[in-house]
């Protein structure tokens, strides 16, 4: 466990230094594009503030970035792998609630696409058996801090793990490329260069 808090302050160290431009980036995909929603309509609403983004909120700890297809069946159940309440298996108020102001708040879908932690993901990885043995990836919906963090604990074998199974899942380049050049793509991507 004490390994585990040392990790996430190094995290947060390393968001302080990144300063402004993580802001900017909490907002952009792993492609350097617009963060696109995680759920949608049928399914539960998730996102750390349930508006259906995995985005980067002060206060999330989780960090709460990877959108994973729970109802794929490749890898076995995310929260029995990790050792978590069958959350996973529950029905919760759906996405449509949000947008929609006749949308009985009382109505459940089922979780589907969801916003999961990023800590957890790369544990995720190392008890499923790897990154082929894993549920379905919602990689345009995957926030560019998932791979920033990651980055930043390069040479952890778990987090590079976790690197290297969103860039083959997801057809994205990340390890080989700078923090500094990530953050300059995603910006670049956001200013429309």
């Amino acid at each position: 466990m004490t390994a585990v808090c040392a990790i996430l302050a190094f995290y947060v160290l390393i968001q302080v230094v990144i300063g402004s431009d993580s802001a900017e980036s909490s907002v952009l995909n792993i492609y350097g594009g617009p963060l696109e929603q995680c759920s949608h309509s049928g399914m539960a609403l998730t996102g750390f503030t349930r508006d259906g983004y995995c985005t980067d909120i002060n206060g999330d700890t989780g960090s709460h970035h990877i959108c994973i297809d729970l109802s794929s069946t490749t890898g076995g159940n995310f929260c029995s792998v990790t050792g978590q309440s069958d959350w996973c298996s529950s029905s919760l108020t759906c996405h449509d609630a949000l947008f929609d102001e006749e949308e009985d708040e009382d109505n459940y879908c089922p979780v589907q696409d969801w916003c999961v932690c990023q800590w957890a993901f790369a544990s995720y990885l190392q008890y499923a058996g790897g990154c082929d043995k894993i549920q379905d990836l919602v990689c345009e919906a995957i926030n560019m801090q998932a791979a920033l963090a990651y980055k930043s604990m390069a040479g952890i074998t778990k987090y590079d793990n976790a690197l290297r199974c969103i860039e083959s899942r997801c057809g994205v380049s990340l390890s080989k490329t700078g923090t500094s050049a990530l953050l300059a793509k995603a910006m670049n991507n956001k200013a429309g260069i």
